[in-house]
């Protein structure tokens, strides 16, 4: 717990740090994708009359039918691109419970995550996404049954969402995660595990959100461990979990997400829950408009009474970095942003709660 509070409060200061820079640049007035300049009034950012996406030629706003209807000047999304491309690169840290009394894992992770809108769904406003990361952590090794090796880990995520479009107010998505280890965990094993992630987010005005995120268990890894006296197997599998969310949009385009919420009340062999609670925060924060920088942080609170077991089934996740938009369009004054960027970031080990379960195989 000590080590995530340090890690969270560094993480804070920077955001502060970089958010109080941004406020009090010039760049509040920047063109959005409606082809129309935005102005701060107030502590709102208002966008000047002008013309919108359907006032302009659709060649210039939408240059592929398949954009559909996400134009409008409203609360929804921004203008197309009709496809987008967001890559990124940060330091990462994380323990939970397969990682028993070894400590956290330091790593760097690095990925893709895209969109276009979805083949002869689009015109409804469908959008599928693929995306996908690598980690490597542990660089100069661990100690776990396999001291000597790094270990990594790949997630793949891919679904269908929904941005609200001009003065619609309801975004979804739904996708499926993969998380592909190799040396996972005090026991070194190779899990691959699997699991559904979906979201709804209401925007009750152009700069505030509120929704519900949450996860269900999905494929899972039983595995035998061999190299001590008694043989074991090692079952991973994802933590099913809701959490309730607060999404805003700060006058700068930066975006920020807190959420709340709880895992199953269901473990792996034993009675009860992992966690009591949960609790996180993101943010993402645009330089130019490519470039922005990124921070996330995740706490779930053990269920055990503190100490020496309760030590090893916390389960966090922080990382910072930078994320790059091809073709640009990191900035936007809309609560989604780009109505074709992805809505849903590739899982991490936020996102992808494991649990764990241990026991000896009879001979």
């Amino acid at each position: 717990m000590k080590t995530f509070v340090r890690h969270a409060v560094a993480l804070v200061a920077i955001t502060v740090v970089c958010q109080s820079s941004f406020a009090l640049a010039d760049d509040y007035y920047w063109i959005d994708g409606g082809n129309r300049t935005a102005t701060l009034v107030g502590d709102e950012k208002v966008a000047d009359q002008g013309q919108s996406c359907a006032a302009v030629d659709t060649v210039s706003c939408c240059p592929e039918a398949t954009c559909g209807s996400c134009c409008g000047p409203y609360l929804g999304c921004d203008c197309c691109p009709c496809r987008g491309i967001v890559g990124f690169f940060g330091l990462d840290s994380f323990k939970g419970v397969s990682d028993g009394a070894l400590g956290s894992n330091f790593g760097a992770v690095a990925g893709l995550n895209s969109a276009i809108g979805a083949f002869g769904l689009a015109d409804y406003g469908i959008g599928w996404q693929l995306g996908m990361s690598y980690g490597a952590y542990d660089w100069d090794g661990s100690a776990g049954v396999r001291p000597t090796t790094s270990q990594q880990q790949v997630f793949v995520t891919t679904g269908f969402f929904r941005k609200a479009a001009g003065d619609q107010r309801l975004s979804f998505g739904i996708v499926y995660d993969w998380m592909i280890n190799d040396n996972w965990g005090v026991w070194g094993v190779n899990p691959t595990m699997g699991q559904w992630r979906g979201q709804v987010e209401w925007a009750v005005s152009g700069s505030n959100a509120f929704g519900v995120y949450g996860c269900i268990d999905d494929l899972f890894s039983v595995q035998n461990y061999t190299g001590g006296q008694v043989p074991i197997t090692v079952r991973n599998q994802a933590m099913t979990q809701v959490n309730l969310f607060w999404h805003h949009k700060f006058v700068s385009g930066a975006d920020s997400w807190l959420w709340v919420g709880a895992p199953e009340d269901i473990r792996l062999n034993q009675p009860g829950s992992l966690g009591d609670f949960i609790i996180g925060a993101n943010i993402q924060v645009p330089i130019t408009d490519r470039l922005a920088l990124y921070g996330n942080a995740q706490y779930m609170h053990p269920s055990a009474t503190a100490g020496l077991v309760a030590s090893t089934e916390e389960a966090w996740n922080i990382g910072a970095g930078i994320m790059w938009y091809f073709g640009g369009h990191a900035r936007s004054d809309k609560i989604n942003g780009k109505c074709w960027l992805p809505y849903m970031p590739v899982a991490n080990n936020s996102t992808f709660l494991v649990d764990q379960g241990v026991t000896a195989r009879v001979q």
